[in-house]
């Protein structure tokens, strides 16, 4: 199973996300906008996974989660990865939180390191996929955007839990289910 470790976003921040995007698709370029339901701030992918491994990964997140208490972020600006001269994924940003955010992708990597699974060999920046970019038409155009975007704010929600997620891939795009939510201590 294709398995990965994020905070899921309540409605109100989702349809706020469903508004910039909406802004953004001006865009001539072919982006393949994530449906907004859909959003989340991914800290671990796993990818495909045993079902027996499964249990090591909720063993891993509970023993993160009883670390931290509840905690607030704000979901603010925009930008690209990997770089603006070559952007293939638009992002919405994190600004207040994204250091408890920081601290938790940390101790989920070494929790699940001494589980058996492999260490994210790239640096973790918090962000939520809004979109990614099949075709460019002009770097000029996406620029623009997220220049005119940089300082929107999303808003704000309090992180009381991080989910273990199951990601079907389908044709029309993956579809996302909690396994397990781990909430932190209160």
């Amino acid at each position: 199973m294709r398995v990965f470790i994020a905070v899921e976003l309540p409605e109100s921040l989702k349809k706020e996300i469903a508004n910039i995007q909406k802004r953004m698709k001006i865009l001539p370029d072919k982006v393949k906008w994530v449906n907004h339901s859909s959003i989340h701030i991914t800290l671990k992918f796993l990818g495909e996974i045993k079902e027996q491994a499964l249990n090591s990964v909720f063993k891993a997140t509970y023993n993160v989660t009883r670390r931290f208490e509840p905690f607030v972020v704000e979901v603010k600006g925009t930008g690209v990865f990997p770089n603006s001269n070559n952007p293939r994924v638009i992002w919405i940003g994190v600004e207040e939180g994204s250091d408890k955010l920081a601290q938790i992708v940390q101790q989920l990597e070494e929790e699940l390191f001494n589980r058996g699974f492999p260490k994210e060999r790239k640096k973790w920046v918090p962000h939520l996929t809004v979109g990614r970019i099949k075709w460019l038409t002009s770097k000029e155009g996406i620029r623009k955007i997220i220049e005119e975007e940089k300082e929107t704010q999303a808003g704000k929600m309090r992180v009381e839990f991080i989910s273990v997620m199951q990601s079907h891939l389908t044709p029309k795009g993956a579809l996302y289910k909690p396994l397990q939510r781990f909430y932190l201590k209160s």
